[in-house]
């Protein structure tokens, strides 16, 4: 009766937020019209030897004269490319189950936990990755619009040494997103924009939004409030002294795709050892695995750290890889220091 009592209903200290880079972009692949269907297929089947390359023509002054005659301008077209980068984000676990036969932590709640520590892990490495491409290809121009929309106190200002469009403490208010959106229209990258931010950088803005409902006299359409699915936050965003810190990036912007190698397509199995794909996004990464389950006889006594546990003299565990390799795509800009990027470093200043 003096024995403790071990419950076997397990807590877990785990903590899960949101990847805001991530569902970024994710939601911009959805309008990236400029990736054909087909590029998408071959980028599921190709290899790492091979490049993948989608021709572009580059934005040219075309000659205009008021001299009409035989001395027709030519007006020559110019191609570039663009050339995604593929990237690889592994993990995978190991799972005992003979361990749980003299263990008051239930199996398939460990199981389900080691499945969401993974994915969110490898979430986190995804949701890096796309910031720092976001990073990469921040407009380093933004020359009109931002004196155009201050008012007083509520100034925006753009930052030629950091590339970053600095916002004052008072313009991070209600006007926030329609002044971000009219500086976009005059630099000419208009459309549909999503924010990221640090860890409740956009609190001011929200809570603005929140006060009013439908029966007051604000008309909540002149403010410029973007849907709530486009705004993101995330912790791999760091305010240092800032309210916020992020990024300001039109949909269709960034893209990612999935890349299957040859043995997961085929879905080949051999020797307790089996090759698949995801029948569905893992949770966190928003992408569809390679996946790769391996089961292996072994001496297991070495996972109690006090006395000999005879379920683990002669068992076997089961191991499960989890391979997302992604494609990012970043729209076409053939003077990246020059010409006007809808990527837009942004800045919530304290003051």
């Amino acid at each position: 009766m003096l024995n403790n009592y071990q419950d076997t209903n397990t807590f877990s200290e785990s903590r899960y937020a949101e990847l805001g880079g991530v569902d970024l972009a994710k939601n911009s692949t959805v309008q990236a019209d400029w990736i054909s269907p087909d590029v998408v297929q071959k980028i599921a089947e190709i290899s790492s030897l091979r490049d993948v390359e989608i021709p572009a023509i580059i934005d040219q002054e075309v000659t205009v004269t008021a001299v009409p005659g035989f001395e027709i301008p030519a007006n020559l077209s110019m191609s570039g490319k663009i050339t995604p980068i593929a990237y690889d984000i592994f993990s995978g676990f190991r799972h005992y189950p003979a361990h749980y036969a003299n263990n008051t932590v239930k199996e398939q709640f460990d199981l389900d936990h080691k499945v969401k520590k993974v994915t969110y892990g490898m979430g986190k490495a995804l949701d890096a990755i796309i910031l720092s491409r976001l990073e990469a290809r921040k407009t380093q121009a933004l020359p009109l619009g931002t004196a155009q929309v201050s008012d007083g106190s509520k100034t925006f200002s753009f930052n030629a040494t950091t590339d970053t469009l600095e916002i004052s403490k008072e313009a991070q208010k209600e006007y926030m997103f329609a002044n971000l959106s009219r500086i976009v229209d005059a630099n000419e990258i208009g459309g549909d924009y999503e924010i990221v931010t640090s860890r409740a950088g956009l609190a001011a803005a929200k809570n603005e939004w929140a006060k009013y409902g439908n029966s007051n006299e604000k008309n909540l359409q002149a403010l410029g409030f973007p849907a709530i699915n486009q705004l993101h936050e995330t912790g791999t965003l760091i305010p240092g002294s800032n309210n916020f810190n992020g990024y300001y990036v039109r949909n269709g912007a960034i893209a990612m795709y999935e890349n299957f190698p040859a043995d997961f397509r085929m879905g080949t199995k051999f020797a307790g050892k089996e090759w698949s794909i995801s029948d569905m996004e893992l949770p966190f990464v928003r992408m569809r695995a390679n996946v790769f389950t391996n089961l292996e006889a072994t001496n297991a006594t070495s996972l109690v750290g006090a006395g000999r546990d005879t379920n683990l003299i002669m068992t076997h565990y089961q191991e499960m890889a989890l391979w997302v390799r992604v494609y990012l795509f970043e729209e076409f800009n053939s003077d990246l220091s020059n010409r006007v990027n809808p990527v837009i470093k942004i800045a919530g200043l304290a003051s």
